[in-house]
């Protein structure tokens, strides 16, 4: 009831019996939680057959405000979580608890204060009443003559929860696809009871060692991953390799820095200008996915080429990461200088790990600013930043391979100049960080271009992952980045490509275009080549997206099903964003 409540705009879209249907079809999962929670005073009362201290209102007083705290933490985190991230509260927020800062930094947008409001009146309100029953219920319990009856009603009862507890009597046991009943996922998720969500999602990955995303056979996967990845000899150069043959690379990688975002205005004004400015002047790709939705997936697609996975994030686990092949890895081996930019915290979301061993030869993070600059709840905000890189590429000698992660465009979408998209809501503060970003790299580029080595640089502008702001009403929407090459190196500018691609495309694309023949990279497309077919795989929350030219469909894994399309979707089609799925999951599980 919470989670419909909270969501009401997405509530109201949907009849009443449609609503009612979700309590019904989830309430096999609600029995389910129910048990769990019943089981530990079943074994309390088969105890107090036999020592009265277990008969004690006092012990099942303490269990309920044990029980109620974390039940009651779980359903009011969901809220906002699902907000931000579109769903049920998992493991998966736990990760950034390593970074407190960090983490704050990201929900302090939120209606926190409600919302802690709420969970402490609710507590207060939920305990009183369960004080009230228990002793009234606990006090009035005879305990039956003879012992051996008790014990042996009491130890049948507790067995009998195995039922409920598993969903029914199914051969297979409850799960999250147990609940789901329509085509609109808003309305299967609302079905969910969250807190048996997280327990199962804390189990779940705990145990995962097997590909659970094995749809097809392995050696139909295989083929039908190998064929998407078949490509021509030979590409399009927009680098002249004879007049450059060592070109500087700068990566900069927008926080949300969503595609969608280029084609809006608000209050009159538009939200990224100074992109599509830039634009003009290089090449720029229009039809580009991310790979994941966080940054620790966006960073590993763009560096290393390597497609998100839908239930964890390889970056969380160092002996898996540390097996990836690196872009400033290949160009340190070449000689070139690496570093890499950000203006908060590398540990967040476990990053620090995988950079320290992805070649990079210094970092400039949050503690190399001085406190005055760190005026943001991350750290220094994007113009500090800039202002850092600019100086120390003026010492540099030799080709460099930078890489600069933007932070201000975070929640809560802080800026340290005046607002110029007005508003509170979070629409217009997203849209006025993303203003004040942009503006930001576009200062960047022009000082840039007054450098002595600008005719020598390629600058690769892309983002971490999208952003569900601005709501279309198509999720796909919300995956899809800008892609934007540019630079004094470059002898081809103002074109525009429809090409379907995936952030993962990156590393081999810039290798080829700086002549490193080079290429570890298995999971990554040379977007300039002519053979490259047009496609793009994501994946988030269970789910993953597969994309070509002239259609795309979002499959959820939970329910099994396609919860979004546009086009002609065949089975073929959906095959194909399975075996990606599988293969490269299988290939996580292998490092």
């Amino acid at each position: 009831m919470a989670f419909l409540i909270y969501n009401l705009s997405d509530t109201r879209t949907f009849s009443t019996g449609q609503l009612l249907q979700t309590f019904f079809y989830g309430l096999r999962m609600d029995v389910s939680m129910a048990s769990y929670i019943v089981l530990p005073v079943c074994i309390f009362l088969i105890a107090a057959v036999f020592l009265k201290s277990f008969a004690l209102p006092a012990l099942y007083k303490i269990y309920t405000g044990i029980v109620l705290i974390p039940v009651l933490l779980i359903i009011f985190c969901d809220l906002p979580v699902f907000k931000a991230w579109g769903s049920r509260l998992n493991t998966m927020p736990l990760k950034y608890l390593a970074s407190p800062n960090e983490a704050w930094a990201s929900v302090s947008n939120l209606p926190v204060f409600w919302i802690g409001l709420f969970f402490l009146v609710s507590f207060l309100l939920l305990y009183k009443f369960f004080r009230r029953y228990i002793k009234g219920n606990i006090n009035s319990v005879k305990i039956v003559s003879n012992k051996l009856i008790g014990f042996l009603l009491l130890l049948i009862f507790t067995a009998l929860q195995i039922v409920p507890i598993r969903g029914g009597l199914q051969l297979a046991p409850l799960n999250q696809s147990g609940v789901y009943f329509s085509k609109y996922n808003f309305l299967n998720l609302a079905a969910i009871n969250v807190t048996w969500n997280f327990m199962h999602s804390l189990t779940q990955h705990a145990a995962s060692t097997e590909n659970p995303f094995a749809y097809l056979d392995s050696i139909e996967a295989k083929s039908i991953t190998d064929s998407l990845f078949s490509r021509q000899a030979g590409s399009s150069q927009i680098i002249d390799l004879t007049k450059t043959p060592r070109p500087n690379v700068i990566i900069i990688v927008w926080e949300s820095g969503i595609e969608k975002g280029t084609h809006v205005t608000k209050n009159g004004r538009e939200v990224m200008p100074r992109l599509n400015e830039l634009k003009k002047e290089g090449i720029y790709f229009s039809n580009i996915y991310c790979s994941g939705d966080r940054t620790d997936k966006g960073i590993v697609a763009v560096l290393s080429g390597y497609p998100s996975q839908p239930t964890t994030s390889i970056i969380k686990i160092p002996a898996k990461a540390a097996k990836l092949p690196t872009l400033p890895r290949i160009y340190l081996d070449k000689k070139y200088s690496t570093s890499f930019y950000y203006g908060g915290e590398l540990e967040f979301a476990n990053m620090k790990s995988y950079l320290l061993e992805s070649g990079f030869q210094d970092f400039v993070s949050k503690d190399d600013f001085d406190r005055s600059d760190q005026n943001s709840k991350w750290g220094a905000h994007d113009h500090i930043v800039k202002n850092k890189i600019l100086a120390d590429l003026s010492k540099k000698q030799g080709p460099f391979f930078i890489t600069w992660l933007t932070l201000s465009s975070h929640e809560p979408f802080e800026t340290p100049v005046s607002t110029v998209i007005k508003g509170t809501d979070d629409e217009s503060l997203f849209f006025n960080s993303l203003h004040y970003t942009d503006s930001t790299i576009y200062d960047f580029v022009k000082e840039c271009k007054m450098q002595s080595w600008w005719g020598n640089t390629i600058i690769l502008i892309t983002a971490d992952h999208g952003h569900r702001l601005p709501q279309t009403g198509k999720q796909i929407d919300d995956f899809k980045i800008p892609l934007l090459l540019l630079g004094g190196a470059l002898n081809t500018k103002g074109i525009e490509i429809n090409k379907t691609g995936s952030q993962t495309d990156i590393a081999a694309t810039l290798l080829s275009q700086t002549g490193i023949q080079q290429n570890p990279f298995v999971w990554s497309k040379d977007l300039f080549n002519n053979g490259a077919k047009p496609w793009a795989y994501f994946s988030f929350n269970n789910a993953f997206g597969f994309v070509q030219q002239d259609q795309y469909f979002i499959f959820d894994n939970v329910g099994k099903q396609v919860i979004e399309q546009n086009g002609p979707v065949t089975e073929t089609d959906i095959k194909r964003g399975k075996a990606i799925q599988q293969e490269s999951f299988a290939d996580y599980l292998k490092k």
